[in-house]
């Protein structure tokens, strides 16, 4: 589906900001764009809200913010994807102020050295990519010699706040072993929630739980390796949203590339920047500071 609507009503917005001062250009669901999010702009109060954000808490905290921009009756967040979150703050970060531009360190591919790279975060909306199709993809995977149906779909936002919380738990990266262990759990875990089977208990983390474990008795070459390839297969073709890679649960959004500054004229030295995208960087937050404070 084109974007042309999407990037025309996110410009003009800007200039009806003031006047409205409540709701900002409607949000298409990247991963089901015929479902239209009305967010409010963020206030004082939503500020206050979120004054003590914890990054350890990013995904549950996006839950609560994209929930209660949305008012009374909200289309509850943890049930969108990833995907579907990270481009809602996104929309929400360039449609509720006049300088979206956010600036990035990062190391250059050419030269080695430290950069500054000033990225006006609107320029992003030609990256965005919205499903035509459902977002889920069926298919049948054995599981210990017996056929299986799995519907494989982008981890949403329930399963993003469960790995959220296995990270926390994660032992010492000094105790290598352990931390390996629990690494590679967290990689079972996060196949888990990509999947469903149909006869899934109704309970979330019930269901979750119990793929863990039905995939841990999976033969590795035969049944488990045609799973995890069929799972790569069906991100590739389910990509929406803003153009970003994620890895349990983490996701990396990718910026226009950046020419090396110290580069001589008409050398091709651009570095693609593969940058965090950190959900507590674009919710709203004041904090405890003087009101002549000079910073």
């Amino acid at each position: 589906m084109p974007l042309l609507e999407i990037t025309y009503s996110l410009h003009c917005d800007f200039h009806t900001l003031s006047e409205t001062n409540v709701e900002i250009a409607k949000f298409p669901l990247t991963s089901n764009p015929l479902k239209e999010i009305v967010f409010t702009q963020p206030t004082v109060a939503d500020g206050l809200a979120f004054a003590a954000l914890v990054e350890s808490e990013d995904e549950v905290n996006t839950t609560h913010y994209l929930n209660k921009l949305q008012g009374e009756n909200p289309d509850d967040s943890a049930l969108w994807t990833v995907q579907d979150r990270r481009t809602a703050l996104w929309w929400i970060f360039v449609n509720s102020r006049s300088d979206a531009v956010m600036t990035f360190s990062y190391e250059c591919q050419f030269c080695k050295g430290m950069h500054h790279a000033d990225i006006d975060m609107t320029s992003l909306a030609d990256t965005v990519e919205l499903l035509t199709v459902p977002a889920f993809v069926k298919t049948s995977v054995p599981v210990n010699g017996v056929p299986t149906n799995w519907t494989l779909k982008p981890l949403d936002g329930r399963g993003a706040e469960m790995l959220e919380r296995l990270r926390e738990l994660l032992p010492d990266p000094e105790d290598t072993k352990n931390h390996e262990q629990k690494l590679a759990e967290l990689r079972i875990a996060e196949i888990a929630l990509c999947t469903s089977l149909d006869d899934d208990p109704d309970d979330f983390k019930e269901a979750a739980n119990r793929r863990f474990d039905i995939i841990n008795t999976m033969a590795i070459e035969t049944e488990f390796t045609p799973l995890v390839a069929r799972i790569q297969l069906m991100q590739r073709d389910l990509r929406h949203g803003l153009d970003m890679v994620i890895d349990k649960g983490r996701a990396h959004f990718v910026l226009p590339p950046q020419q090396c500054k110290k580069a001589q004229e008409g050398v091709d030295a651009k570095t693609v920047l593969h940058v965090p995208f950190c959900n507590h960087e674009f919710i709203p937050s004041l904090k405890p500071k003087r009101v002549d404070h000079p910073d």
